[in-house]
């Protein structure tokens, strides 16, 4: 397979050179796409993969362009997570008429996924290793079911049964296109949790936790609804609705009244505004091009007084390659809060949870309204290859095996503002700054994993594991 793929890209490299030597430079100097076919989709709809392409039949593309634009569309494919592969190739070509006839041939993930559930409830690999001792009571586990490209239409039903710290019963549904377009979409998601154990304050800017085995001492119902809207292939807008309702142990009122503002119960209604606009080569670990992230939300619109919060965030990621091995990476992101009438301890997470965390403060919990975070890598490439597992691997969609390490240097600052729960929190309010350096595992073009060694403002140092996430 990697062979077929290098003989694709040297056919239409030398089609290229050939066309723009051996024609003059006028009109000639272009070709026009005449047919456009796929092959190897088994599963997904033609017009689907021809909807994320931004190459259509007659388009004319200029010859010393044209090895770019397949190189820009294979990326476009790949970013959807519904192919292992990818490859463009020219199949015929009328030099008179200056015509060429392409092929789009793909090999489809697997897309059936029955998951055994085997995660962590604590923010990080490494609270839960060092803080908690590896406890296996602060571990989730289940079952997921999965059904991704369900019709063929890249939509996905999943089901989760989940037990262990968090039992969790969830149903989601999503489709990217419903209408002939194919620029509307929708998706819904039902689900509920129950937990005994839960964090009710923040102290040295750790989690404080409240804990009672005998019963369930934190439950939460939530119900959504959104509406995508894709008019190109790089601009996705998405308008979401959820209802949620919280409710916590009545001792929790003695430990911090505040947590949902003197209440057991929480209700409200949200509204949200979300734009993409993605113009990386790859969403999964990306080594060129920029992706900018906006957001606005509303939560509680009156109906219940709960809760009256408005706001927004902006998140921005740039990355230029210096050279074919050598690769920095530049990511910002900042959250203001515009209203904050009643705001209870609950929802209040701003450095420390997901991908937003300044990098040697992973033990660490930086809760405010604000934030602004910056983090920068320059990555070296020390290993880039593509296997074939041949009968090694079982499924016949992963035996070719792409696998590439990187080398890191990281800096990373970044600052949370906090003006209602400061109390023996020394990391409020103030500049964080960390740096470090590390390695990036990146498997299937896919799966990065992260090892990094990572030093902060307080000489606190040590070995931290991530799992990188789109943004």
């Amino acid at each position: 397979m990697a062979l077929e793929y290098s003989k694709g890209i040297l056919t239409t490299l030398l089609f290229s050179v050939f066309l723009f030597a051996v024609t003059p430079a006028q009109s000639s100097d272009y070709i026009r796409i005449k047919s456009l076919e796929v092959e190897g989709n088994r599963k997904t709809k033609t017009p689907l993969i021809l909807r994320e392409m931004d190459l259509k039949i007659g388009d004319t593309l200029h010859v010393s362009k044209v090895a770019d634009r397949f190189e820009r569309n294979e990326k476009l494919l790949m970013n959807t997570g519904l192919f292992n592969s990818v490859k463009l190739n020219i199949k015929d070509w009328d030099q008179d008429l200056q015509a060429i006839d392409l092929t789009v041939t793909v090999v489809e993930s697997w897309y059936i996924f029955p998951l055994p559930i085997f995660n962590l409830a604590d923010r990080n690999l490494n609270v839960w290793w060092t803080e908690h001792n590896g406890s296996l009571q602060r571990v989730n586990y289940g079952l997921r079911f999965v059904y991704v490209n369900f019709t063929g239409n890249k939509d996905n039903l999943k089901l989760t049964l989940q037990g262990g710290y968090t039992r969790r019963v969830l149903l989601q549904y999503e489709r990217p296109y419903i209408n002939r377009k194919k620029t509307l979409g929708l998706s819904g998601r039902y689900f509920f949790d129950h937990r005994r154990e839960f964090a009710y304050a923040t102290e040295e800017n750790k989690l404080s936790f409240f804990e009672n085995q005998e019963k369930i001492n934190f439950r939460s119902l939530k119900a959504i609804l959104s509406l995508h809207y894709r008019p190109r292939v790089e601009g996705f807008h998405e308008l979401l609705f959820k209802f949620e309702r919280n409710k916590v142990t009545e001792e929790i009122l003695d430990l911090n009244a505040r947590f949902f503002n003197g209440k057991t119960s929480q209700r409200y209604f949200e509204i949200d505004y979300i734009f993409n606009r993605e113009r990386r080569d790859s969403r999964f670990y990306p080594l060129r091009g920029n992706f900018l992230s906006f957001e606005a939300q509303k939560v509680g619109l009156g109906i219940f007084n709960d809760i009256n919060k408005f706001y927004t965030s902006l998140a921005y990621a740039h990355y230029v390659p210096l050279t074919d091995f050598l690769n920095l990476e530049l990511r910002v992101k900042g959250r203001r809060e515009w209203i904050g009438a009643n705001h209870p301890y609950f929802g209040l997470e701003a450095l420390g949870f997901g991908e937003d965390y300044v990098r040697g403060y992973e033990f660490y919990v930086i809760d405010g309204t604000d934030f602004l975070l910056s983090r920068s890598s320059v990555r070296l490439k020390l290993f880039d290859r593509t296997f074939d597992l041949k009968r090694k691997m079982p499924v016949k969609n992963y035996r070719i095996f792409p696998i590439s390490i990187w080398f890191t240097i990281n800096a990373d600052l970044g600052k949370s503002y906090n003006n209602l729960f400061n109390t023996n929190n020394p990391l409020n309010n103030r500049w964080l700054f960390g740096k470090g350096i590390g390695l990036d595992l990146v498997l299937y073009q896919k799966y990065a994993f992260q090892i990094e060694y990572s030093i902060n403002h307080l000489k606190e140092s040590g070995i931290f594991l991530n799992v990188r996430s789109d943004f």
